[in-house]
């Protein structure tokens, strides 16, 4: 009986041992994850991690500085759209790299928060509460961009670059699209009478000429307002008056004058209780219409305007971010490969199969 239940004996105390070394094995493991992530931290070598940070801090700067001078100034400068988006393209590439590549969360959420204050920084003189609370706001949607790409990457074993970009990238855009609206609607409120420039006015009527244009042949926003009417008057004009192609030069001239004025222009004027000059261009005479109607209007109703100029900013930014955030994977994925290359960056294997970026 006794040598029946020895394999049964046998088998208790080899599931036992088993058991025992499978725990002695992963309490191993991780004490030895644990201690090289410590290592990783006090390791890293100052020289590359003190420029990702420096650089994300100093471009969050340059973007708001150059953000201010170009909504800000009533004559911004000629490129000054030019540097805000290398700058802004700028922040967001060493904000993902230093998220990727600096251990330790504390780190990268001190980079995050040193982005976030020199930001506001650059818009000192509108210090408020509200400015203040939306900081705040700011730096924590930073702070949750950089924990959902190190979940992303330490869940997997392998680094798949794209999906931690997907990871960053849109809560990054958030934090932007909100700070440039908040931007936006400080410079509205604080500048007084029309919140846009004629500058800027001009710039946001550009892309819809070609539009226009599909419509209206040879139409351009520069032309004086006289000379577009006429062009679309004539035709018409052409087909109501007996022989209206066979009079004189002066006459059909008079006579467009005279319709134009009849037609379009005392109504305008009437509208807006101010007289309209035809021989100013398009978007002037556009530009001027609506100074002069918002200047009627009730200064509880203009807050709202400017807010609506904000929420509609904010969802603009929002969408074209969406094509940017593409674009700028690419692009940081050329500048990861690049400093992998150069061995700036290395991959490791941590245990057996999970790949660790160093630096």
């Amino acid at each position: 009986q006794v040598a029946e239940f020895r394999p049964f004996l046998a088998t208790i105390r080899t599931k036992i041992y088993c058991r025992n070394f499978t725990t002695r094995y992963n309490k191993w493991t991780m004490a030895d994850l644990l201690s090289k992530e410590k290592e990783n931290d006090s390791c890293q070598s100052p020289v590359k991690v003190v420029p990702l940070l420096f650089f994300e801090v100093s471009f969050a700067f340059l973007t708001s500085f150059c953000f201010r001078q170009l909504i800000g100034n009533v004559n911004p400068p000629a490129n000054g759209l030019f540097w805000f988006l290398i700058s802004l393209g700028l922040f967001i590439v060493f904000s993902f790299l230093t998220a990727l590549l600096v251990s330790g969360f504390m780190w990268s959420g001190l980079a995050a928060g040193l982005s976030a204050l020199a930001s506001l920084a650059v818009f000192y003189d509108y210090f408020s509460t509200t400015l203040f609370v939306f900081g705040i706001f700011i730096f924590l949607i930073f702070i949750w961009g950089i924990n959902s790409l190190r979940s992303e990457l330490e869940n997997s074993l392998k680094i798949r670059f794209f999906y931690l970009t997907k990871a960053f990238l849109p809560k990054v855009a958030l934090g932007v699209a909100i700070l440039i609206s908040l931007f936006s609607y400080f410079l509205f409120t604080a500048r007084g009478g029309f919140p846009i420039s004629f500058e800027n006015f001009q710039f946001l009527l550009k892309p819809n000429e070609k539009l226009i244009g599909i419509l209206i042949k040879d139409f351009s926003f520069q032309k004086p307002l006289q000379t577009v009417l006429a062009g679309l008057l004539a035709p018409q004009l052409a087909a109501k008056v007996p022989n209206f192609e066979n009079l004189p030069a002066s006459v059909k001239e008079t006579v467009l004058e005279l319709t134009i004025k009849r037609e379009f222009l005392d109504g305008l004027s009437k509208f807006l209780g101010s007289e309209i000059n035809a021989q100013d261009s398009v978007d002037k005479v556009i530009y001027n219409s609506l100074v002069i109607k918002f200047s009627q209007l009730d200064e509880r109703v203009k807050k709202w305007i400017i807010l609506g100029i904000f929420v509609v900013l904010f969802l603009t930014i929002r969408a074209l971010f969406v094509p940017v955030n593409w674009l700028l994977s690419i692009f940081i994925f050329l500048i990861y490969l690049f400093l992998l290359a150069f061995n700036f960056v290395s991959v490791k294997m941590e245990s057996r199969s999970k790949e660790v970026l160093m630096i």
